[in-house]
């Protein structure tokens, strides 16, 4: 029976499980509150330490609003970047507001949400109606090859390098609508931008119609002149499109200045926003050319600029609001120091490469054609094994890719260490006297 008396054990549960709610949203309730001044209280540390020398002890104070911890030198923002303090208490404290009053706070939310939009457009040098609110880059770059329109015979120029979420929307419009994809290769390493460029010059023909490429290829590292690549596109009439899913965050961006049409974003790697966030440039010139692939009420206002292309009804605003505290995070800290950060270290670490004679780098030397990813092949190991060992012996975390190559993947991010580098070349360095730790069997490759 369920009852076996006034105090039997049942009543005494539900009066235990009812006052253990009680509690529970008391201090959640309690924790939240005291999340919003240290947040605040972080950005304005990092933003009165901005000038101080010296500039390890600053940097030494930035990592501090990570997570992450010291057990694992993480060095995969390629993948996906940890979210640093202020952003995980935002997170919090959004959630917990939306779910004590949904009625209020959520539309509350959606309104905050335009104010990320102009953040964000600030941040990549564009306009807040060119900018629009998406999931990630694979989202973004599936918006615009779903809605141009395009015909049978149509051509697409790519790289060979193209990432699934990049290159399969455009395999998916090729199904339906008969367009051509023509996957262009260039020497790897890249000595030269204009090698690229002439590469899709060579290649472009009356039917070309899209210009479709990775900023930054996800493989090996290497980068792609995008604006050269742009000018090239609007001097022949062709629409330019940009996987841009890794230089936010990691590199300043102007996207007027670059010319791309358009231009996709995935601010949970170098931005370090959750995940589940995304931005997408639209040129204010091409939106006429494209047409929303999600509607509901307002995608044929066009007074609404590149909002149109995110009305997605109902969604995590939380998330949404997320976006705009990363984009906090890193102007407190300023975006040309962290560019200079992320080289810093980028280079330190291609430095410490070159000691090791069984090592080929991958990624351009080319200035323009690199900047926080560092691809590498270790001759006569496998580079999953590679992975393995760093991880298991010198508590690294790195990736692989599956590219044609052997490629293991370094990000190194501002809130990297010098030490960090060191551990991988020291595990590296091991490799041909310990041998490898064989890697399990394999998953899913992650981005």
């Amino acid at each position: 029976m369920a009852f076996r008396g006034h105090d039997g054990p049942a009543i005494r549960s539900r009066r235990g499980f009812l006052r253990g709610l009680a509690a529970g949203a008391a201090a959640a309730s309690a924790a939240s509150e005291l999340m919003a001044e240290p947040a605040a209280a972080s950005l304005r540390a990092l933003r009165l330490a901005a000038g101080e020398p010296p500039e390890a002890e600053y940097w030494a104070r930035v990592r501090e609003e990570f997570l992450c911890g010291e057990a694992i030198a993480y060095m995969n923002n390629g993948t996906l970047g940890p979210t640093p303090k202020p952003v995980y208490y935002t997170l919090i404290e959004k959630y917990r507001a939306i779910a004590t009053d949904p009625g209020v706070v959520n539309p509350q939310q959606e309104k905050q949400a335009e104010t990320v939009r102009q953040k964000a457009a600030a941040f990549v040098g564009a306009d807040p109606d060119e900018i629009a609110l998406t999931h990630n880059t694979t989202e973004g770059m599936s918006f615009v090859a779903n809605g141009l329109d395009l015909k049978a015979g149509d051509e697409i120029l790519l790289t060979f390098h193209e990432h699934p979420g990049g290159l399969q929307p455009w395999k998916l419009k090729a199904r339906r609508a008969g367009v051509v994809l023509k996957q262009l290769k260039f020497p790897i390493p890249t000595a030269d931008p204009a090698q690229i460029v002439q590469v899709f010059a060579d290649a472009i023909t009356p039917s070309t119609r899209v210009i479709s490429v990775s900023h930054m290829m996800f493989q090996t590292g290497g980068g792609v002149p995008v604006k050269e690549l742009a000018a090239l596109a609007r001097s022949k009439g062709i629409l330019s499109l940009v996987d841009g899913a890794h230089p936010l965050g990691m590199m300043r961006l102007d996207l007027h200045d670059m010319g791309a049409d358009f231009y996709a974003m995935s601010p949970h790697k170098w931005l370090d926003a959750p995940t589940g966030t995304g931005l997408l440039y639209l040129r204010r010139e091409a939106q006429a050319r494209l047409w929303p692939t999600i509607a509901t009420t307002g995608w044929d206002n066009e007074s609404k600029g590149a909002a149109r292309y995110d009305r997605l009804s109902q969604r995590a605003w939380p998330l949404v609001l997320c976006t705009g505290a990363a984009l906090d995070f890193q102007e407190a800290i300023g975006r040309e120091r962290i560019e200079s950060r992320v080289r810093q270290l980028a280079g330190y670490l291609r430095r410490r490469l070159h000691e090791l004679p069984e090592v080929k780098i991958l990624t351009s030397s080319h200035p323009a054609l690199h900047c926080g990813l560092t691809g590498f092949e270790m001759a006569g190991f496998g580079n999953r094994d590679v992975v393995e060992t760093l991880l298991r012996r010198h508590h690294v975390r790195v990736r692989y890719t599956e590219d044609g190559y052997n490629t293991v993947r370094v990000s190194t991010h501002y809130y990297n260490t010098e030490e960090h580098v060191d551990r991988v070349i020291e595990g590296l360095r091991e490799i041909p006297k310990r041998g490898v730790i064989p890697a399990p069997p394999k998953a899913a490759a992650a981005d």
